[in-house]
């Protein structure tokens, strides 16, 4: 799907959840885990199915973070969450017994309530496990439509302390997202904190943009714009593309399998990218 910004709403924020589609991400994540204390479990589980249910939702992604599998509240928050609808559900502490276990639980769910369209799955990978058994998770379900570092609580599990350079956490960005392009799933990125760091921000996006990654978890509405702005084809991207395709186009008429573009080789994975940048600048409204 190409998901630039996915926008972390508390579930148990009513304010925020009527809000959340004129923010412009493009996934909204109703959170159920992390942003809710255990004494406000269930009732974010009852907003959350509520908000489903009656807010109509425009040009948006609407998935829900549930809990974790082995914590007491993933099944009510499946049994509670899927007949709403949602397009997919953020899996936590992704693993194989746990994303086999909820898709298992979500398929019963669609049966008893004849629910048309599958719902999808994205997995945040966090701890060291998830990480070195990432093939077999991705294995698991046909479900998957992205996978995301969630760098704190895999910090955590390491023992290792985060810092703003990022560079404990290299091996773990580089393999998901080489598991993401591997699987053609999404890649997206763990959060940047600090939000009043609109620079940092946008250096450290351009690093994950750089190694792979097309997307990345926001904390704050005002991260938005800046992550749009680096994951979107610039200008200048679009035209090369532009022009590299009807390039491709003259020279298959003239039966060449490859050609040179402003002096360099151009051959089937350059038209590709270019391709695929193009298609990325028509969803994105950048061009038409």
């Amino acid at each position: 799907m190409n998901r630039r910004s996915l926008l972390f709403m508390p579930g148990n924020n009513p304010g925020m959840l009527t809000s959340s589609d004129v923010l412009g991400a493009d996934t909204l994540v109703f959170d159920l885990e992390d942003a809710v204390s255990l004494g406000e479990k269930d009732a974010a589980r009852t907003l959350v199915k509520e908000a489903l249910g009656f807010l109509r939702f425009q040009d948006v992604e609407v998935t829900v973070r549930i809990n974790p599998y082995d914590s007491p509240y993933c099944m009510a928050d499946l049994f509670e969450i899927v007949p709403a609808r949602p397009h997919g559900i953020v899996i936590p502490k992704a693993g194989v017994e746990s994303v086999r276990a909820i898709e298992e639980e979500v398929e019963r769910l669609e049966r008893l309530h004849n629910l048309k369209e599958k719902i999808h799955f994205i997995l945040i990978i966090e701890t060291a496990m998830g990480l070195f058994d990432l093939k077999n998770i991705l294995d698991c379900s046909k479900r998957i439509e992205g996978i995301i570092l969630g760098a704190e609580d895999f910090s955590s599990d390491m023992g290792i302390r985060r810092t703003k350079g990022s560079k404990e956490i290299e091996y773990a960005r580089f393999a998901i997202a080489t598991a993401a392009r591997a699987y053609r799933i999404d890649a997206i990125d763990t959060p940047y904190t600090d939000i009043d760091d609109f620079e940092g921000l946008k250096e450290d996006t351009a690093f994950a943009k750089s190694i792979g990654f097309n997307g990345r978890l926001a904390i704050n509405p005002r991260q938005i714009e800046t992550l749009h702005e680096v994951f979107s084809p610039t200008p200048s991207e679009i035209d090369e593309a532009m022009n590299i395709i009807i390039e491709a186009e003259e020279a298959e008429k003239r039966g060449l399998g490859v050609f040179s573009y402003k002096g360099k080789m151009v051959d089937m994975p350059v038209i590709k990218r270019a391709e695929s940048t193009m298609a990325s600048a028509r969803k994105w409204g950048l061009v038409k």
